[in-house]
C-alpha cells in the first residue's frame, strides 16, 4: 500500500518534470541502455498491436512522453524509467532480458496480456528482494503449477484435510466431517470450498518452495511412532509431480516451512463457494 502511494505522488511529481523538462535535446531523455530496454521491450511484445502505444519509438529524448512510461530525474541529473504501465494492453510474446537494464525501475503493470514464459530471473530476484513491484500472472513469475497439501492424523475420524492452490489464482479445500447424530455415529461427509488466492501469493509460495531446496528432500520421512500425523506435499512443476510424506513430523526444519507457507496462504484465501459430497477425493499415483 505504501509503495503504491510512493508511486502516485512519483506520478505526480514525473509529469510536472516531463512537461518542463522533456523535449528535443537528447539529454533531457533516458540514457541509451534505459531507451534500447524500453524499444525491446515494444518489439518483442508487438508493440505495434498494443491497444495503446502512443508515442512510442518516438525521437531521443521523448521516452518519457511515451505510453506508460513514468520517469523521473535522477540524483545523476539524468531522466530514469521507474514505473511501466502496460497491463490490459494487448502485449504478446516474452518479456525480453534487455528489460533489466532499467536499472530504477519500481513498478511493472504488465498483468492482462498474452505474455508466455517466465519474465528475467534478474527481475523476479528484484521482486523478490522487494526492489520491483510486479503485478502479473503468477505463471510468469514461476514455473510451479499447483500445490497440494493434505493432512491427517491416523487415530482420528474427521481429521482430515487437504488444499489445491493452483497457478490460476484458485484454491480448493476438502474437509472431512463427521454427521455425529449419536456417539457411535460414523458417518462422514465432505466439505468442499472454492476460492481465490490474492495476486503474487502462488507465486512467493512457490519461491518458498525453492528456497526450501523442497526437490531435493528425501520423498518420505516417517518417526517411530504408531498413531501420528500424516502429512503430504504434492507439487507439480514442469508437469512432472514431486511429492514428499512426512509422518510424525519426522522431517526436516525446510519441510516443516513449506509446510506452514502453504497453511498460511490457505488461511488467507477468500472463499467463495461451499458445497458437500460423500467422500473427499484421495490422491492417486496415477496422477503422477
Amino acid at each position: 500500500m505504501h509503495r503504491f502511494l510512493i508511486i502516485g505522488i512519483l506520478t505526480s511529481l514525473s509529469f510536472a518534470q516531463t512537461s518542463h523538462n522533456a523535449g528535443p535535446n537528447a539529454s533531457e531523455g533516458l540514457t541509451a541502455p534505459e531507451r534500447e530496454a524500453l524499444i525491446f521491450l515494444y518489439q518483442a511484445t508487438g508493440g505495434s498491436h498494443w491497444h495503446r502505444n502512443e508515442k512510442w519509438l518516438g525521437p531521443a529524448g521523448t521516452e518519457c512522453q511515451w505510453q506508460g512510461v513514468l520517469c523521473i530525474r535522477s540524483s545523476e541529473g539524468s531522466m530514469v524509467v521507474v514505473s511501466l504501465d502496460l497491463g490490459d494492453n494487448n502485449l504478446v510474446g516474452s518479456v525480453p532480458q534487455a528489460l533489466d537494464q532499467l536499472k530504477h525501475l519500481e513498478w511493472l503493470h504488465i498483468y492482462g496480456n498474452h505474455l508466455a514464459g517466465l519474465l528475467p530471473q534478474s527481475l523476479i530476484q528484484r521482486w523478490l528482494s522487494g526492489q520491483l513491484d510486479i503485478s502479473a500472472e503468477e505463471a510468469l513469475l514461476t514455473d510451479v503449477s499447483e500445490i497440494d497439501f493434505e493432512y491427517s492424523a491416523s487415530a482420528l475420524l474427521c481429521a482430515r484435510h487437504r488444499i489445491l492452490l493452483s497457478a490460476d489464482r484458485s484454491a480448493i479445500l476438502f474437509t472431512e466431517h463427521c454427521r455425529n447424530a449419536t456417539p457411535r455415529d460414523r458417518h462422514t461427509s465432505c466439505e468442499v470450498k472454492h476460492g481465490h488466492i490474492w495476486r503474487g501469493e502462488f507465486s512467493k509460495l512457490s519461491w518458498v518452495l525453492e528456497s526450501s531446496s523442497f526437490y531435493t528432500l528425501e520423498r518420505e520421512y516417517s518417526g517411530n511412532v504408531t498413531d501420528a500425523d500424516f502429512q503430504s506435499t504434492r507439487v507439480t512443476r514442469h508437469r512432472k509431480t514431486y511429492e514428499v510424506v512426512n509422518y510424525a513430523d519426522a522431517g526436516p526444519l525446510a519441510l516443516w516451512t513449506v509446510q506452514r507457507a502453504i497453511d498460511g496462504v490457505g488461511a488467507s484465501v477468500e472463499w467463495e463457494k461451499t458445497s458437500t459430497r460423500s467422500e473427499c477425493p484421495r490422491w492417486s499415483k496415477s496422477q503422477e
